[in-house]
């Protein structure tokens, strides 16, 4: 999916089946972690890249489809419990974290394009004249190399084959003149800028967890179908936290409004038990994409309506 550096790993080929994955990733935020966690499976890939212990961003790939932030996560999640996986950590200075941003979710400036066709002395100064942030990236089918740049100039060199962060751009040319290399140059924000975003404060954890446990305890085939318990008998306490785990969703995707919303929906008919009655969630999921879009039409609505269904389905289903 992407290349990202492997140099200064603090942790490698760790099977995923062995840990919990939400306390990685407190650990990690509380510790202060500069660096990226990168997990891997068949068909799956994710990567979550950290400056000072604040998760600036986390992006996964799926047989090919991206996903990013919460959903991202969900995803990781899902796959762990599922399919298990590997687990990689690497440590990384800031400045090269925020090149890591860059080369994962950043501005494409060009996006392969054939080296031969781009005046690669003019953009170099175009980086530097703007004061960019991010990476320039040189490949083929068999080798890549990138320089990092901080406010227009390199910082650092890496390539395919380094154990290191190194500081000579003797390999990038060197991939840069191989007969059909292309270039990728990718740019991102400032560290201030990410400094005020923590994605592992917008979301809890521990209940995403809980979640995809659930969500992969329904879909494995029941020994006994008919001695599982009915809905009917589901406990007040299991309908307190699907109702918990659908306000994580709404604010995953509105902020506080989400919780505003799923709050008064559930107040308003016959609280939490109307989860348990088909016409009734139908009503409840409508009127909450209903008062969604009307709190904020560029969000990913269906996409949160769906993963709320994923969750009630989960939590009836067990």
């Amino acid at each position: 999916m992407r290349f990202l550096p492997k140099a200064n790993p603090l942790y490698e080929k760790i099977s995923a089946n062995k840990i919990v994955i939400p306390d990685v990733l407190e650990k990690l935020g509380k510790g202060g972690f500069t660096g990226y966690i990168h997990h891997s499976a068949p068909e799956f890939e994710f990567y979550g890249i950290f400056a000072k212990g604040k998760l600036m961003c986390a992006v996964s790939n799926d047989d090919g489809r991206d996903k990013t932030g919460f959903e991202a996560i969900v995803l990781l999640f899902d796959k762990v419990i599922s399919v298990g996986g590997e687990l990689n950590v690497y440590r990384m200075t800031v400045d090269l974290a925020v090149c890591a941003h860059a080369l994962a979710l950043g501005t494409r400036i060009f996006n392969g394009e054939e080296v031969r066709q781009v005046d690669i002395k003019g953009v170099l100064a175009r980086l530097k004249g703007q004061g960019t942030n991010g990476v320039v990236r040189f490949y083929t089918s068999e080798r890549s190399a990138m320089i990092f740049y901080k406010d227009g100039l390199p910082i650092g060199f890496y390539h395919d084959s380094a154990s290191s962060i190194e500081s000579s751009p003797d390999e990038s040319r060197k991939i840069a003149a191989l007969p059909g290399a292309r270039v990728e140059i990718c740019s991102t924000r400032t560290l201030e800028e990410f400094m005020q975003y923590d994605l592992l404060q917008m979301v809890n954890l521990q209940k995403l967890w809980e979640s995809a446990r659930s969500r992969t305890t329904a879909l494995r085939p029941k020994e006994d179908p008919a001695a599982g318990p009915s809905v009917s008998t589901l406990s007040e306490q299991k309908l307190s936290e699907l109702v918990d785990d659908l306000s994580e969703v709404a604010a995953a995707y509105l902020s506080r409004e989400g919780r505003v919303i799923v709050d008064k929906r559930i107040a308003e008919r016959d609280g939490p038990s109307q989860l348990l009655d088909d016409e009734k969630r139908t009503l409840f999921l409508a009127l909450v994409e209903e008062d969604a879009v009307a709190s904020d039409p560029h969000a990913r609505i269906d996409e949160m309506i769906d993963l709320m269904k994923s969750e009630i389905a989960a939590r009836l289903a067990v």
